[in-house]
């Protein structure tokens, strides 16, 4: 009887002379690579300048909605001056 190790061997030496290389292959995963990698920055740029144009929004109309009263007026409709002295 066979060792098991052998056998692993001399099978994966047989599917090893079976591969046939691609030239190119390494040049193919990297250039794939490199879309993904510039695609994945690109979403990442888009959400990043989506979040920060909601928070001015939000803090626009924030500030917007906190705005100073309008000033107060007369029953007739004329604006009421008011002045302080010192």
């Amino acid at each position: 009887m066979r060792d098991p190790e052998e056998q692993l061997r001399e099978t994966l030496d047989v599917l090893a002379t079976s591969v046939v290389a691609s030239p190119d292959a390494y040049a193919k995963a990297r250039s794939e690579w490199q879309r993904r990698e510039r695609r994945r920055r690109l979403i990442m740029l888009v959400l990043a300048l989506l979040i920060v144009a909601a928070a001015d929004v939000v803090g626009l109309w924030a500030l917007n909605s906190l705005s100073a009263p309008p000033p107060p007026h007369a029953p007739g409709g004329d604006p009421v001056e008011i002045v302080i002295q010192p």
